[in-house]
């Protein structure tokens, strides 16, 4: 299982510099190749800064058909735990969420942000699965 950050997501909505490597990432997961998770608040994140409520449906009705993809509601009280321990190793609340969850679940985080270096999960970028893909060697 691996814990997708919504930059990937974004990394391919706004084709910035890595969006291929993202896609290909991506679209493995689509196909159910990869089981991987989104917390809902980072579904719910990308809609609010896609702003528009049609863009909003499209991607929600797009993650909604992903075979590989599982959303994962936290409890606020598990929110709660998540954000005191973020405080606690000093990431910020959204950080702390996906944080927390790869450490519930034993995964890593597919994620380009490098605040999660250090720590005692593994990060991965998307281009790190799809060279191995490619190498033959397939992780996730």
């Amino acid at each position: 299982m691996l814990v997708v950050d919504a930059n990937v997501v974004l990394e391919v909505l706004y084709k910035r510099s890595k969006w291929r490597e993202a896609k290909a990432f991506l679209d493995r997961v689509k196909r159910g190749e990869v089981d991987a998770c989104m917390l809902h608040f980072a579904v719910h994140a990308i809609s609010a800064i896609l702003g528009e409520p049609r863009l909003a449906s499209r991607i929600l009705r797009e993650l909604a058909s992903w075979r590989g993809l599982s959303v994962i509601d936290l409890p606020l009280e598990e929110e709660a735990l998540a954000a005191d321990l973020a405080d606690k190793i000093g990431l910020d609340f959204d950080d702390g969420l996906h944080y927390y969850v790869a450490k519930k679940l034993g995964a890593a985080i597919v994620s380009y942000d490098k605040d999660f270096e250090g720590l005692d999960v593994k990060r991965l970028e998307p281009g790190d699965l799809v060279k191995k893909e490619e190498g033959g060697v397939v992780s996730g």
